[in-house]
């Protein structure tokens, strides 16, 4: 399996007032590893948008938090899809800081059809491109 890396110290701005990260926060950061994941591969947020044929919202999100997210600390965010069906796929975000595993995410995205808003079917090149990042079972 190969995973997506995206990096990001975290901000003073988004701590709790116990100095760690904000829980709501850490779905922003994984927002941010999914939309360089697309990047690289070739499906930028940017270009889906403006083409005005397809959305890709999110239609699951979770969370387990396994340690602090302290100010200015280095977090390495790996994805991996965990899953690619027909109309849809899921991601697993591992959030870690100094190879300790601080928190996990998990998300679900649906294609939908920007015209009538239905779910479509991924377009075989999406396919593709996301099974470079497939978690191996």
């Amino acid at each position: 399996m190969s995973h997506h890396l995206h990096r990001f110290r975290v901000p003073f701005d988004q701590l709790d007032p116990g100095g760690i990260l904000f829980y709501g926060h850490l779905f922003t950061h994984a927002h941010h590893a999914l939309e360089a994941l697309l990047r690289e591969i070739g499906w930028g947020l940017a270009e889906l948008l403006a083409e005005e044929r397809y959305r890709l919202p999110v239609v699951h999100a979770e969370a387990d938090f396994h340690a602090p997210l302290q100010l200015d600390a280095q977090i390495d965010v790996t994805v991996a899809v965990r899953h690619i069906g027909d109309r849809s796929f899921s991601l697993g975000y591992r959030f870690l800081h100094e190879g300790v595993l601080c928190a996990t995410v998990g998300t679900a995205h649906v294609l939908v059809d920007a015209g009538n808003g239905r779910p479509t079917p991924l377009p075989e090149a999406l396919r593709q491109a996301l099974s470079r990042y497939r978690e191996s079972d």
